[in-house]
Formats: structure tokens, sequence, C-alpha cells
């Protein structure tokens, strides 16, 4: 499996995706202790930078200005409900997601999908998904972005931004992969500071996960 930015999302900025695929032999992805919430609040947010521009300025580039960025969300939401823990893997995910600004995506794989690329690129308008969280599938417009193997998004940004119910992690899957976009005007550093956090709240939760960096391609 490869990540490949096709030129449509590079020339939205989208310069340094990186994808790390998560296996774990010994139980589930989703069992496990996840972070207390005091923790899992300090590892995100104390002495946390602003979230960077980007984000809202590649929404505003999509068709989508004003549009909350997945990151800023996820801040607003921990500020009045707190934080919930949901396992130590989608937990490191989402302190990430606090401490940087900027969504990651998490997906169930099967073993199957380890002969198939993930395809980072702006929408055609044929594309659908059925949003985490719901059953109905829903059109994705021309010029949204999409990524995931060919003819199945694992994601939408766009007006909305979706993961697909379909690649949620389950109770009993073994094989996932974090993907991580990144937004114009960072550089490689900060979609690396993203997969070093997760890694490390993993090493820590988690050992018998492994987290290993997917080969990315530019086409």
């Amino acid at each position: 499996m490869r990540l490949i930015t096709s030129s449509s999302a590079a020339g939205l900025g989208l310069l340094h995706a990186r994808a790390w695929l998560l296996r774990s032999p010994e139980a589930p992805l989703l069992d496990g202790t996840g972070l207390a919430p005091d923790e899992a609040v300090r590892l995100g947010l104390t002495d946390a930078p602003p979230p960077p521009v980007g984000y809202a300025k590649l929404l505003a580039d999509l068709g989508h200005p004003g549009t909350v960025p997945a990151g800023e969300r996820l801040r607003e939401l921990v500020g009045t409900r707190g934080f919930r823990s949901i396992g130590a893997v989608v937990d490191a995910v989402n302190v990430a997601t606090l401490r940087y600004g900027g969504g990651v995506g998490l997906h169930r794989l099967d073993p199957a999908d380890l002969d198939t690329d993930l395809v980072v690129t702006r929408a055609e308008g044929t594309e659908r998904i059925v949003p985490a969280f719901s059953s109905k599938s829903r059109p994705i417009p021309a010029g949204d972005l999409v990524y995931g193997p060919t003819g199945e998004p694992f994601a939408w940004l766009g007006r909305r931004d979706c993961d697909a119910a379909g690649r949620q992690l389950t109770e009993t899957g073994r094989l996932g992969v974090v993907v991580v976009l990144g937004c114009p005007g960072e550089d490689a550093g900060h979609t690396e500071a993203i997969g070093a956090t997760i890694a490390g709240i993993l090493a820590r939760l988690r050992p018998d996960v492994t987290m290993t960096p997917l080969p990315t391609v530019a086409s």
C-alpha cells in the first residue's frame, strides 16, 4: 500500500501528506485502556500552538469559506463537554488533532487492502460515501477532496468533513491506517509531528501496535 497525492490535490498545497499502517497482532485496535481526560487535555492543549491558518485556507480553496476545520471544532467540543476517551488508538489520534489543529483520518483495513493504494485527489462528482454514524449514502460534489482506494472514498473533505462508516474501526479489527493530509503553508515537519505524537502515545499505552509509514508518491 502507498499513499499517492494527485496533482489536483498538490495544487491545493497538500505537498506533505503522510500515512501510517497500524497492526495489532495481539488484540483489536479498539481494545485497551485510553487516556484519562485530564491527561488527554494536557497532552493535546498545553502549550499547543494556534491551529495553522492553512486548514481554513484549504476549505476556502475548495469553495467552502467559513467552514470550521476539524481540529478547531474538536477544540471547541472538548472545551464545552470535556475529552471523552474511546480507547488508546482513537485517543492518540484525537490528542494529535487537538494539538496540531488538523483532522486526522483513522480507518479500518482488510488484509486485501494492502494490495491497493490510497489516493488523495479532488472528487470527480461521481463518488458517494456513507458518513460515519449514518446509514444514508451521500454524493460527493465535484472538486471536493477525497482519499481512499480508487472508487471507495475513505474520507470526504468539503462542505462536510466525514469518514466512511464502513471503514470505522471495529471491535475485532487489527489492521488500520492513519492518514494526515496537512495543509497549505505547512512543511513536512507538521505532518511528521502529528504522526510522532500518535506513535508516542501508542508506545506507552499500546506497545503491541506497530505504526509503519507508507511510501508516498506524487502523481
